[in-house]
């Protein structure tokens, strides 16, 4: 087991698995098939299907020449029902628009002919970057920071293989490591064209986004909680060969429902993309 003191050092397969996770098998024009069946009977994960779907989406973007580069800017997803760990999800890619400077896709994803997730994502030609932005917020390093638990992240998503994780340091009450922010780094850089490093963000950006509707609400058995959408804008190009700070904060919450934002910025303090997301607020009993 991994502690907070000794962190693992037993060798890891990297980034490999996770995008042979995130890699489709298309079986028509514009209709994709996820590869991996997991253990049946349990919940998947939602940045799991939202990556595919932008996956997806990526692989029917034409690019008008060898010069041009087109990269995703945003997306915008409904999580509409659980998925299945042990059942395969089909994705079928709607071509809403094909312009000089912007393409839009709607990805619907199935499984057992019911609609699990509703995404669309927009992408562009323009390349130019975000140049103002707020600062980050002041943070220790993460090398100045812990390890996180292993542990709590649990055993069946493909995430402590592809990335290391440490917690910055937060409140004393806070009913679990999650809610606080993390630096994640990804174990390699290389994506070998089987997913982007925008699909492989869309992965990561949501884990524990929704938890930090918990800061200071004291001991987690009192709640439970669902993310209901999940929005991602992109302001800078993916750099997966560093540090990455994901900085979480609620924006509005009630006793039903919060709305949640995340800022994951470069070592630098660079702002890499923005994170929306709205939870559900399940009182337990």
């Amino acid at each position: 087991m991994t502690t907070l003191s000794e962190p693992s050092t037993q060798a890891r397969p990297g980034l490999d698995a996770l995008l042979d996770l995130l890699d489709l098998e298309q079986v028509e024009v514009d209709l994709f098939r996820s590869r991996d069946l997991g253990e049946p009977g349990y919940r998947l994960f939602g940045g799991q299907v939202a990556a595919q779907a932008m996956v997806a989406a990526e692989r029917t973007i034409a690019v008008a020449d060898a010069e041009a580069r087109t990269r995703p800017h945003s997306l915008h997803a409904y999580f509409l029902r659980p998925g299945d760990t042990g059942k395969r999800v089909v994705y079928r890619v709607d071509r809403l628009h094909d312009g000089r400077t912007f393409q839009r896709r709607r990805v619907t994803a199935i499984q057992d002919g019911a609609v699990i997730l509703a995404l669309e994502s927009s992408f562009t030609t323009d390349l130019s970057l975000a140049d103002r932005q707020p600062p980050a917020p002041a943070v220790p390093d993460p090398e100045a920071c812990p390890p996180l638990d292993e542990t709590v992240l649990g055993t069946r998503l493909q995430l402590v293989d592809a990335f290391e994780f440490r917690t910055v340091p937060g409140a004393l009450n806070e009913p679990t490591p999650l809610v606080r922010d993390l630096w994640f780094r990804a174990r390699g850089n290389r994506t070998d064209g089987r997913a982007s490093g925008s699909a492989v963000l869309t992965y990561i950006s949501d884990l524990t986004l929704v938890l930090a509707l918990l800061r200071g609400s004291g001991p987690l058995e009192g709640y439970r909680l669902t993310s209901m959408d999940h929005a991602l804008w992109f302001h800078h190009e993916i750099a997966l060969d560093d540090w990455l700070l994901y900085a979480k904060q609620t924006v509005a919450a009630g006793p039903l429902r919060g709305l949640v934002q995340g800022s994951i910025f470069r070592r630098d303090g660079t702002l890499v993309a923005t994170v929306m997301q709205e939870g559900l607020i399940h009182a337990n009993g």
